[in-house]
């Protein structure tokens, strides 16, 4: 079979199916049963290629570990998918971007040993405030579409999810999420709405999701490959 990849036939006596595993090394297993015809092998393969091109491309998007930021100038951050140089500059403390920098200002008095920590503070505190306001504003747009709104909109620190719904319409999104392009921070914002409707994740909940974002599932990708690098 032609192909854009290669693919591993492993043979087991007591398998009764076809299955693929596709391996962090890019990798890819076929498994089946013991006395499977080649070809049949590979009518099975080609049925699943566009699938198996998909997991490729993600995993070889996968980033290394996430790096601590030195808050020193030239380091990249990101804005709505957006890279922006950090320049650091004297004046009153503040923090503003235009289309290429992200520029913190700090007085010429600011101590050596303090001023990582104070550019550290300052930025994550610019990050909250566009998420603020872009997350307040996407919510309520969104919210247009699927007929309801939720009760209140805020930002939090959340380590290991994305945003939360709550039974009384409250919905909080996890700051960070202002790094994601806006497509994938669309996708959260949807996630956690169709919650107002649907509080669960049954069939009817992604119906709702995949009727207003049929991509969605890219999005989820997006997330699983790059979630882990937006941080500081």
């Amino acid at each position: 079979m032609e192909s854009d990849f290669s693919y591993n036939l492993i043979r087991r006596p007591k398998r009764k199916t076809l299955s693929i595993i596709i391996r962090s090394n890019n990798d890819v297993d076929v498994l089946v049963p013991a006395r499977t015809p080649v070809a049949f092998v590979d009518q099975f393969v080609s049925s699943k290629s566009a699938w198996i091109k998909q997991k490729l491309h993600f995993n070889s998007q996968i980033k290394s570990p996430h790096k601590a930021k030195a808050f020193k100038p030239g380091e990249l951050f990101q804005l709505m998918g957006a890279e922006l140089i950090l320049e650091i500059r004297m004046g009153k403390r503040a923090v503003k971007n235009d289309s290429e920098k992200l520029i913190v200002s700090l007085p010429l008095s600011t101590r050596n040993d303090k001023k990582t920590d104070i550019i550290r503070s300052l930025i994550e505190k610019w990050y909250r405030d566009q998420a603020e306001i872009h997350l307040d504003q996407r919510s309520k747009q969104l919210a247009e579409i699927i007929g309801k709104s939720p009760t209140h909109i805020g930002v939090k620190g959340y380590k290991s999810r994305w945003g939360s719904c709550h039974i009384d319409g409250r919905i909080f999104f996890n700051w960070r999420l202002i790094m994601a392009p806006a497509w994938v921070i669309d996708y959260v914002v949807l996630h956690e709405l169709c919650h107002l409707i649907h509080h669960n994740h049954s069939r009817n909940y992604w119906n709702l999701v995949e009727s207003i974002m049929p991509d969605y599932r890219n999005a989820q990708s997006w997330l699983k490959v790059n979630g882990a690098t937006l941080e500081l």
